[in-house]
């Protein structure tokens, strides 16, 4: 077998590079949940897949173009990104990956950072915690108007219309309340073999200092360590460097978006 990339337009020929992805689902999800997006009718350009092939004959990495966003540089050697921008037909116009990945595919396809860096956390051992006032359950349809205004605030009115209804409906939202008032939510996305991302971690600024996300988090985690995952991470940006340390999660890498030079 040949080193290289291998590129096709069906996401039933991708066995290998969603195989490779699902190995290192854990830094992987973006790809994984874009993916399975693309399985689901819809319109847009039609996207594009590709894995890397290294000397050996294994499969080192992987990317997923959607139909709409951003190319999604995976897990990958930087010398597979460089090589990447040489194989396609048209140069994206926006990647996003790993830092370093992301600016090895820049060194030939020029680009430039365009919003802030993220930092991705795994849970190494989830680690005990005092528990504040309160408790946590299950976010229900009478939260709605509550999360729909703290959806507003965060994304500052560009967030996608229903996004609330839809995460309900999925029941993956769970709210801290203390004294009859919530105060904090915390989500997670579907599971992509072991691994769960967390988001969206949220606490009203007036209730902020208190502990509660903390323990929100904590109570999250632990129920979805019982229920098989076995890794968990959630992303900030490297300016809040330690928001769940103290439970266990460590920084893996920091990750960007570049965009096309003009």
């Amino acid at each position: 077998m040949s080193s290289g990339w291998t590129l096709v337009g069906d996401p039933d020929e991708f066995v290998g590079g969603e195989e490779f992805l699902l190995g290192r689902a854990a830094t992987n999800l973006p790809l994984l949940i874009a993916l399975s997006a693309v399985r689901r009718p819809g319109g847009g350009a039609p996207p594009l897949f590709g894995w890397w092939t290294g000397p050996e004959g294994m499969v080192g990495g992987a990317f997923v173009r959607p139909s709409f966003g951003p190319l999604l540089l995976g897990d990958m050697p930087v010398e597979a990104a460089a090589a990447l921008p040489g194989y396609l037909d048209d140069a994206p116009h926006a990647w996003e990956g790993r830092s370093d990945v992301v600016e090895a595919f820049a060194s030939e396809c020029p680009g430039q950072p365009v919003g802030h860096r993220s930092r991705l956390h795994r849970l190494e051992t989830l680690q005990p915690y005092s528990t504040p006032d309160g408790f946590a359950r299950p976010a229900t349809s009478a939260d709605h108007d509550l999360l729909d205004r703290w959806y507003e605030a965060v994304t500052r009115g560009h967030g996608s219309p229903g996004a609330v209804a839809g995460r309900l409906a999925s029941g993956d939202l769970h709210l801290w309340e203390t004294g009859g008032r919530v105060v904090a939510v915390a989500g997670h996305g579907p599971r992509f073999g072991s691994a769960v991302r967390l988001d969206p971690i949220y606490t009203a600024y007036e209730h902020r200092g208190y502990g509660y996300a903390t323990a929100l988090v904590a109570a999250v985690t632990r129920s979805l360590l019982t229920n098989g995952a076995t890794e968990v991470v959630h992303v900030t940006t490297p300016a809040n460097p330690a928001a769940h340390q103290r439970l266990g999660f460590q920084p893996v890498a920091d990750y960007v978006t570049y965009s096309r030079a003009a």
